[in-house]
Order: structure tokens, then sequence, then C-alpha cells
């Protein structure tokens, strides 16, 4: 396994365990009454919280660290994975079990009349979706990595 590519493992690790961490962070923030929270805040959340924090934000992070193809791969990767880890760890502490109805207003731009629905019967093929998608990206990833030539002994 080439140096690269271990690096590249490596930041998928850590971006899976950061949208881990997400999912949490995100089953306390909307079951959460604030009367302190600004009503701009609350009418953009998923744009300030889904799109800038949890997307554009760690994808820039990496792109600035690293800039190259393969750190995009790297971030689709983990953002295939970290998504799905998100959803069932979300569903779980807040409905109970894996797969639910979490995912009936996955994603909404209200103020732009955009709604992003999945049924419940349907969020296991949703997820799998996303599981193929980052299996893919994972292993052209693998596969534009350069190897490591070992030098035989003689």
């Amino acid at each position: 396994m080439s140096r690269e590519f271990k690096t590249y493992l490596k930041l998928i690790i850590f971006l899976i365990l950061f949208w881990t961490m997400g999912a949490f962070v995100d089953s306390a923030l909307w079951f959460h009454e604030s009367y302190h929270t600004p009503t701009w805040v609350i009418n953009n959340l998923d744009i300030i919280w889904l799109g800038l924090s949890q997307a554009l934000l760690p994808l820039l992070i990496v792109i600035v660290l690293k800039p190259k193809f393969n750190t995009l791969l790297a971030f689709l990767v983990a953002a295939c994975f970290g998504g799905v880890i998100w959803d069932l760890v979300y569903s779980f502490l807040t409905r109970g079990t894996l797969i639910s109805d979490s995912l009936e207003r996955w994603f909404s731009l209200d103020n732009f009349g955009l709604v992003i629905s999945i049924p419940a019967e349907f969020a296991w093929v949703f997820h799998f979706v996303r599981l193929i998608i980052g299996i893919l990206f994972f292993i052209w990833l693998k596969k534009r990595c350069p190897k490591i030539l070992k030098k035989r002994k003689k």
C-alpha cells in the first residue's frame, strides 16, 4: 500500500468520525428548544448547518491542505460513508431504530421551496446507493494512488 493511499485512508477515517459526531450534535439540535436563537438562524439552519458547516467547510479544509484530485475523491468516499453513518446514528438516537422516518424531510431549503423527502420504506435503498457510490469512489482512489516499487535484494 502506497504512502499516499495511507494518507487518504486516514483522511477518510477522520472525516467519517467528524460526520459521526455531527449526528450526535444534530440529534440534540433538532430536539432542543431555544428562546435565544435568532430567527434568521432558524430559517437558514439547513444552509448554515448542513451546507456550510458539514459539507463546504470540511471540503475546503481538505482541498486547501492537499489540493489534488485524489483529495476530492477521498472526501467523496468519506462523505458517502459518513453520511450513511450519520443518518443511521441520528435515526437510532431519535427514533430507536436504524432505519426510520427520519429522512422524510431529509434536506429542505424552505425559502426556495425545495424539500427532499425520502419515505421510510425506501431509506435503506438510499443508504445502500450511497454505500455503493462510496465503494466505487474508494476503488477509483485506490487505483489512482501510485504503487511503491520495492527493490528486490539480490
